[in-house]
């Protein structure tokens, strides 16, 4: 357990860790806004990134990649805590980690600093003061540019990964850039496409990777001015190993401006309703459309403000912008 404070804001994409050599296991993510210090035993302060199981250690002193996406943005100036644990921790598994003298930086580069931390057993129990994290984070930065942007997220679609992003305005904007990486190293470009131009009304955008690399895929959005000036606007990552619970679904955009996809299996999107925020089902007046994996509703015609996403058996809020 140990805490990551931004100088710039930045957004952590995932973490390598030093396991031990030749263990199999699985682990999760948590975090949380500011500190740790305070919540070292109360899960319910904590929000849990995800899990992976049968992570294969790839030697002693190599950093094993963990196979969760995180996308967490941590805003410049602020500190948040995270938890990596092991879920099934035995003599063989677990994370290893170095020895500290309480809590103090124990790795720092311009845009942020790794502070603390704690040894902590899966979940939430018993503490082992001074050890810190012993891998790497890596992350992107959030660079100021003339377009207003809103987010970049990648979902999936069967077997394909919808990208989908937005921005509220734009000024002298050409086209966007989709690149893809298998470890956030060496990039090739997968999709160049055309951009508003200069607008002040919401606009969005998405693409559609139809052949997604097995296990962890990297995509980094970039927007050229019509000078060429380039301005990398978001990296993600995505797993493409995590599929959405029989349960489950997921809203995306949230918040949105036009359309929303709800994501879940047939038995969850047949009973869809949407809820405006005094609960009445106002399902009728939207249009709604079905397809295979998910349903696309358009709320172009409703102001501002919060809805209720409904399935059978889960729900979710939605805000409207």
């Amino acid at each position: 357990m140990f805490d990551i404070s931004a100088t710039n804001t930045v957004t952590i994409l995932c973490f390598d860790a030093n396991l031990p050599a030749l263990s199999i296991g699985g682990y999760e993510i948590f975090y949380k806004t500011e500190s740790y210090i305070g919540s070292e035993n109360t899960a319910a302060n904590w929000t849990s990134i995800g899990t992976a199981g049968s992570i294969l250690s790839i030697g002693l002193n190599l950093e094993t990649p963990l196979s969760i996406p995180v996308n967490v943005i941590i805003p410049a100036g602020e500190t948040y805590g995270f938890y990596i644990t092991a879920t099934n921790p035995i003599l063989s598994t677990g994370l290893l980690t170095t020895t500290n003298a309480g809590y103090a930086a124990i790795s720092s580069t311009p845009e942020m600093t790794i502070l603390g931390g704690i040894g902590i057993t899966y979940p939430f129990n018993t503490v082992t003061p001074n050890r810190s994290f012993n891998g790497t984070a890596r992350y992107s930065i959030e660079t100021p540019t003339p377009v207003e942007f809103i987010d970049f997220t990648a979902i999936k679609i069967n077997q394909s990964v919808l990208l989908e992003w937005g921005t509220e305005s734009e000024i002298n904007s050409d086209y966007f850039e989709i690149e893809r990486s298998s470890n956030a190293l060496e990039w090739s470009r997968l999709f160049k496409t055309p951009a508003a131009g200069k607008s002040t009304e919401p606009k969005e955008y998405s693409e559609m990777d139809l052949e997604p690399f097995e296990g962890i895929s990297y995509y980094r959005l970039s927007q050229f001015d019509l000078d060429g000036t380039r301005k990398i606007l978001k990296l993600v990552s995505f797993n493409n190993e995590i599929e959405i619970g029989a349960n489950e679904i997921r809203v995306f955009p949230n918040p949105a401006i036009e359309k929303v996809k709800v994501l879940g299996n047939k038995t969850e999107l047949n009973e869809l309703k949407i809820l405006n925020s005094i609960g009445q089902d106002i399902s009728e007046s939207l249009l709604i459309v079905s397809h295979d994996g998910y349903s696309e509703v358009n709320f172009n015609d409703q102001q501002q403000g919060v809805f209720i996403i409904k399935t059978k058996t889960n729900s979710q809020i939605l805000i409207k912008k």
